[in-house]
């Protein structure tokens, strides 16, 4: 493999306030902040190694947005690979019973895609190849484990100097055990085995009907920002899987044709692949609307922004689409010729052009897989097969399957999490 020169990601950071994380860590500045609260980078005393510290307030305000937190930090226990993302340690707070806010130590990591997009640096083909390929080696993980992580986007992706990465903020994550299709030989061969069982047909037909009820409770639309959101999850498809974060890697793998100087002359020339302004039919722009057969519509509307590049689909590319209402509102729109992407990125590779299309396929079914993506010719300079690591065994959640839970439930879930980091550094004394 070439070398890869280092690119030199470092930024001003704002201010940050003083917090509550003890004596171990060091506040250095702040990172970034969202609805959670913020997150800074600080030094472990211990090591000298630098992490990331994210603060979550207020925890039980939405019960909700708790069990998202209590999934992620879960996931992530579980998850262990070098492209995503790993916790250090969570800070046990000194109130088990009433605490509200958790400190959660994590790996650092000098940027992410969202940053780089809006900075005045400029890459070459083999950095895209890289951040697009260490990437795909997570996906292939966490796919490798049933796990879809459902809202891949470039804030989500985190980054370092040497183009290494590591997938983050899983709180919209699912664990898939049971439920979503084997992906990877191992289940493969266990399905196959199971299918071959004696099993008496009435019995079968119940466990696939069970199935479909599961799948279909456990599965929701509130995921991915609008921008890097497949067709099926905008066309609210409770049936999808992996392929929607296929989906979202295909955006972001345009976006970043976009740090080529060739395919933007001045950096805030950058633009996302499907820039939509709304999202009907979750959420419909007011202003400027088409009605057709009843449907309002228009030009910026997410999916017309995606027909304005892909084309409008054909009948074949939408007999996944089980809502009568959807296939309604995709009658909708007029007839669209498919732009060459070629057209948008003039600077990139043959070999590149054919891999964001390839992934960008309006029908899931027909979208590459995270294995056909690996073994892209685009992907061949950087190629390293002793990276794409399966996960030893499906992740399965158990919470999950206890339906709602209560603030007192959580709280006590929350502390099990707590208590398997201390316990471990206890062991180690």
């Amino acid at each position: 493999m070439e070398e890869i020169q280092t690119v030199n990601l470092s930024s001003i950071s704002p201010a940050f306030h003083d917090w509550d994380v003890g004596p171990e860590y060091e506040i250095q500045k702040q990172l970034g902040s969202g609805a959670y609260g913020y997150v800074v980078e600080a030094i472990q005393k211990s090591t000298g190694k630098k992490v990331a510290i994210k603060k979550i307030k207020e925890l039980f305000d939405d019960i909700i947005d708790a069990k998202r937190i209590l999934r992620e930090i879960t996931l992530l226990r579980k998850i262990n690979h070098p492209n995503v993302v790993k916790i250090v340690d969570i800070l046990e707070p000194k109130d088990l019973k009433n605490f509200q806010t958790i400190y959660i130590i994590m790996d650092f990591c000098t940027s992410d895609l969202k940053k780089l997009f809006k900075s005045p640096i400029y890459l070459q083909p083999l950095h895209l190849q890289t951040l697009i390929y260490n990437t795909l080696c997570g996906i292939k993980y966490l796919h490798s484990a049933n796990v879809l992580h459902r809202d891949l986007k470039p804030a989500n992706i985190l980054i370092n100097e040497d183009c290494s990465v590591k997938i983050c903020d899983f709180g919209l994550a699912r664990s898939m055990e049971g439920i979503l299709d084997p992906v990877n030989e191992k289940s493969m061969k266990k399905a196959e085995s199971q299918k071959n069982a004696e099993i008496p047909e009435e019995e079968t037909n119940i466990n696939k009907k069970m199935n479909i009820i599961n799948r279909k409770r456990q599965l929701t639309t509130h995921v991915v920002t609008r921008w890097y959101r497949a067709p099926e999850l905008i066309l609210l498809e409770r049936n999808y899987d992996a392929s929607i974060d296929m989906w979202s890697l295909g955006c972001i793998s345009g976006e970043l044709q976009c740090m080529l100087k060739d395919n933007a002359a001045c950096f805030v020339d950058r633009t996302p692949l499907f820039p939509g302004n709304s999202c009907f039919p979750l959420s419909p722009e007011r202003v400027s609307a088409v009605k057709k057969s009843g449907y309002p519509r228009s030009n910026t509307d997410q999916m017309n922004v995606i027909f304005s590049i892909l084309g409008t689909p054909t009948s074949e590319d939408v007999e996944f689409v089980s809502d009568h209402k959807a296939l309604q509102y995709l009658k909708s729109f007029p007839e669209t010729k498919k732009l060459d992407l070629k057209e948008l990125y003039k600077g990139s590779s043959s070999e590149a052009i054919d891999f964001v299309s390839k992934l960008v396929v309006f029908n899931p079914k027909k979208r590459m897989t995270v294995d056909q993506a690996l073994s892209h010719t685009y992907l061949s300079k950087v190629r390293d097969k002793k990276k794409e690591k399966f996960a030893e065994e499906a992740i399965d959640l158990d919470f999950e399957k206890e339906g709602e839970l209560s603030e007192e439930r959580l709280r006590e879930l929350f502390i099990e999490e707590f208590q398997r980091y201390h316990n471990h550094k206890e062991k180690k004394k």
